[in-house]
């Protein structure tokens, strides 16, 4: 049975598959055909699931039958196109590679099937999961729907959902997260294959194309998130197609009509998967205007219309939702409001400046090399400091800075969330050194464009957004799209030894995060394939477990099959919260389908939501409420004109499971 399931779930997948046989011409690229694949993929995902969220119909076998019609009809259409001699039913030939070249691209394999196998083996852990990327799924799934529900944490409502729309298709076939983690992993994959496509593009050869290949799979940021749900991989891809298809559109004197879209679906699919979207698609997208606007003048306005016709109707869904409840199409949540900055002056945006590159300075660590060298974060610290007194600014000003007072040079990390990429950003900044200094490529309008457009982009980053010990994460992006460039630098530049070298470094240095991922971890003495799945989930937060785990035992046998979820007492409490464990927890070996709802404080925005249907008729049999270590455990609470009074409590946290008050119920410890 288990086996069958896990087939229904690769239906989403084979059409991916179908689509890149669609579209590989013979004699194409097969890395655009990929890319294309990916475009068509995207929007179906985003059609197919708004269609059937404004039905209400988002079950099992709605989109069962939606993917199997999709297969089906994908299939046609490629064997229509065999028989008419314009496919064919063998996969594309590999192009011809020197035994180096193979060594080397085996090194990319070895990372990315390492990387996919822990993200199969692995469940969703990190802390964004817990608080949301998971805990929206499961109620999507629950409500049939993507509308916006009452939750205590608004992350689960505004924040772009595409991400989490494939993990729900995944999650709905399987039955399970066993798949969730995979849509990072593919846009990593996605990611090295357009990047490499990407220098071609800019001019390098097929050593530059594979040492850029080599730069994108070492990332640590990007190999520490390729196993998890995040979503900043998922962005990056939807970038790399961005670019590649601008770069496209860039020589051509009339912009063809399918090149037109799959920009306009690029740039979409980017702001509907994580709101930096926004921030690194500006600069791409002057860029393109810029550069077309000399050619075609008036006659812009055309593309330009369809572009944005193309990225409103994949966002309308999301806008009209955010639009609806708190008024913006382009809602945040309530807490967003601390990451951005307050004051906006040259000094200040300097100082960010060097604090957001200064996230990647541990080189010496990053190299092993700690025994022989003194590492240079310490030393670091001392001249962002002597440069903050000479700007006249404080290097935590809390105008610039979230958490307050949390800014500091930060050493090595496995962690996915404050991971640095030190050696590449000193490759980013030596090939930006070479290039300005080349006189051949520093004449190539295409290139200067490009670089340009990522410099801008991180420049934007640091004027809008204050300094976090989280925000090498938003970086991943620009170093994705930086790989194409620094292959092309070196390539021109360097001789194949030189290369060589490098990608032996940078395939070396790559292999602690590969194996010793914090969460994830396959080279420890405790590691994901000797601990329970359900372990796992609590690699973050160790303490939590028991009290989960505990809670779970005592409300299986309550035999309540509607709970409340209340957490956090304030209006807008902070992700501090893990709601998604509770599921999967309570559902685990369970004949019941429960049904879970957050009981609110009357003052959340999300709170109205509450009035609607499917939520108005909910009456839980019992409420778990969690409350952190400084507020008061909860005794009692009144939900509906009905009394809940404490049944249960967890003695090591304050997790506390009431139930209806009958007048004879006894706290139990």
């Amino acid at each position: 049975m288990n086996g069958i399931i896990n087939m229904l779930a690769g239906l989403p997948l084979l059409s991916l598959l179908l689509l890149f046989l669609i579209f590989q011409y013979p004699g194409q690229d097969w890395r655009g055909s990929v890319l294309s694949a990916a475009i068509v993929w995207g929007v179906l995902i985003t059609v197919l699931t708004e269609t059937l969220s404004l039905l209400r119909v988002l079950t099992f076998s709605s989109v069962l039958v939606l993917w199997l019609i999709t297969d089906i009809a994908l299939g046609l259409i490629y064997y229509r196109r065999v028989k008419r001699g314009k496919r064919s039913l063998t996969f594309p030939e590999p192009p011809k590679l020197t035994p180096v070249s193979l060594v080397f691209l085996g090194g990319v394999v070895c990372i990315v099937a390492t990387v996919g196998l822990i993200a199969v083996v692995a469940p969703p852990n990190n802390w964004d999961s817990m608080t949301y990327h998971m805990a929206r799924v499961v109620h999507w799934i629950q409500n049939r729907s993507v509308a916006h529900y009452p939750t205590y944490y608004s992350a689960q409502l505004v924040h772009p959902p595409f991400a989490e729309f494939v993990i729900m298709h995944l999650q709905i076939l399987s039955r399970g997260d066993r798949l969730a983690n995979l849509v990072q992993w593919l846009s990593m994959v996605g990611s090295i294959i357009g990047v490499s496509l990407i220098a071609k593009q800019l001019g390098a050869n097929q050593r530059g194309q594979i040492f850029a290949a080599i730069f994108c799979a070492t990332i640590p940021m990007g190999i520490l998130q390729a196993s998890s749900t995040q979503n900043d991989y998922a962005v990056a891809f939807w970038l790399v197609c961005l670019a590649h298809y601008i770069l496209l559109a860039l020589p051509a004197k009339k912009i063809p009509l399918p090149l037109v879209l799959s920009i306009g679906a690029s740039l979409g699919l980017a702001v509907f998967t994580k709101s930096s979207g926004y921030i690194y698609a500006f600069p791409l997208m002057v860029w393109f205007f810029l550069a077309k606007l000399n050619r075609l003048r008036w006659k812009l306005w055309k593309p330009i219309g369809i572009i944005t016709f193309i990225f409103l109707s994949l966002n309308w869904g999301h806008y009209s939702r955010n639009f609806d409840l708190y008024g913006n199409p382009i809602s945040v949540a309530e807490y967003s409001a601390d990451y951005k900055i307050e004051v906006y002056s040259l000094p200040t945006w300097i100082s960010n400046i060097i604090r957001n590159l200064s996230l990647h300075v541990d080189i010496v660590r990053y190299l092993g090399l700690q025994d022989f060298i003194t590492p240079i974060t310490g030393i670091s610290h001392k001249l962002i400091s002597i440069i903050h007194s000479v700007l006249g600014v404080d290097m935590n000003d809390p105008r610039t800075t979230w958490p307050l007072n949390s800014y500091t040079v930060p050493g090595l990390s496995f962690d996915e969330n404050v991971a640095g990429n030190p050696l590449h950003l000193l490759l980013i900044a030596l090939a930006i050194i070479v290039f300005v200094f080349n006189k051949e490529l520093r004449t190539k309008n295409n290139v200067i464009g490009y670089v340009l457009a990522l410099i801008g982009g991180f420049l934007l980053l640091c004027w809008m957004l204050k300094i976090q010990p989280y925000q090498s994460r938003h970086h991943l992006s620009l170093f994705v799209l930086f790989s194409s460039f620094v292959g092309l630098v070196f390539n021109k530049s360097w001789n194949r030894h030189v290369l060589m070298i490098m990608a032996v470094i940078m395939l070396v240095a790559s292999i602690p995060f590969v194996v010793g991922n914090k969460y994830r971890p396959i080279a420890a003495e405790q590691n994901i394939f000797n601990t329970s799945r359900n372990e796992l989930y609590f690699a973050n937060r160790k303490y939590l477990k028991e009290p989960y785990f505990a809670t779970a035992d005592f409300l299986k046998k309550q035999n309540c099959e509607t709970i409340g979820l209340s957490l956090g007492g304030t209006a807008v409490p902070s992700g501090t919260y893990w709601e998604y464990p509770f599921w999967v927890l309570l559902q685990e070996n369970n004949s019941q389908t429960i049904r879970f709802d957050h009981v609110l404080h009357p003052d959340n925005r999300s709170h109205a939501k509450s009035k609607i249907y499917p939520h108005n008729n909910f009456n839980p049999c019992a409420i778990i409420a969690v409350r952190s270590s400084k507020e008061e455990p909860v005794k009692e609470m009144v939900v509906q004109s009905s009394t809940y009074v404490s049944a249960w409590s967890a003695n090591s946290d304050p997790i506390n499971v009431l139930v209806k008050d009958r007048g004879d119920v006894k706290e139990l410890d």
